[in-house]
């Protein structure tokens, strides 16, 4: 946990809500222009030090208030902590739903942002060479989401909806991913809503409710 943000602060990845706010508050109100410029005359020259306290100052400001604000937001929080995990015990799943957590809420209206040098320390992103297609390779029914095997329109299938995508396949194979997740989506956290076979023209939206589809 070398440079993260829970010991800049001085604080545990389990501290409180209340805890945090406290702690950023005491950081920040600590940060003034004149206690960067002392620090600098430690190892520069006076004058030297105080061309770059203004810049050091407001770039450290920034930091440290952005970094508060990412640990006072619920979602973000999530995030920086599935990061963490992600870099100190790495594996090509966790790492692969990191970024596309990561990739998804910077993809939101929220205004905090993570990083790309964040998301580049997971590490390079694995290529896939999509494989030759053969004349023999149309299917008549739809793939499940989770096996890839195919199911058919006319037999019962599940539905599970979120923000960031919709999720359709075979009824177990979509009960089992539903009770493996806690009825959460692992890239979104937004609770999963189950529909069962959904009509040609009306779609389950989670923001929307209903909304027609051609």
């Amino acid at each position: 946990m070398d440079s993260s943000v829970y010991i800049l602060f001085g604080i545990s990845p389990d501290a409180s809500p209340h805890e945090i706010l406290y702690k950023c508050k005491k950081y920040c109100s600590e940060w003034t222009l004149s206690a960067v410029r002392r620090r600098l005359e430690e190892s520069m020259t006076p004058a030297e030090a105080s061309v770059n306290a203004s810049i050091i100052f407001s770039e450290g400001e920034n930091y440290l208030k952005t970094s508060a604000a990412m640990l006072l937001d619920p979602s973000a929080r999530q995030c920086y902590d599935a990061w963490l995990d992600a870099i100190q015990k790495p594996t090509p799943e966790k790492i692969k739903l990191t970024r596309s957590r990561l990739l998804w809420f910077n993809d939101t209206d929220n205004k905090i942002r993570f990083s790309e040098s964040m998301i580049k320390k997971l590490g390079p992103v694995d290529i896939v060479r999509p494989k030759k297609k053969h004349k023999s390779c149309y299917k008549p029914h739809p793939q499940c989401r989770q096996c890839r095997g195919e199911f058919d329109l006319k037999k019962p299938y599940l539905v599970l909806h979120c923000h960031c995508t919709t999720r359709v396949g075979h009824v177990e194979c979509l009960e089992a991913f539903h009770n493996r997740t806690k009825h959460k989506c692992p890239v979104c956290r937004q609770t999963l809503l189950k529909r069962h076979q959904i009509s040609k023209y009306l779609f389950w939206n989670v923001k929307e409710r209903y909304k027609f589809i051609a």
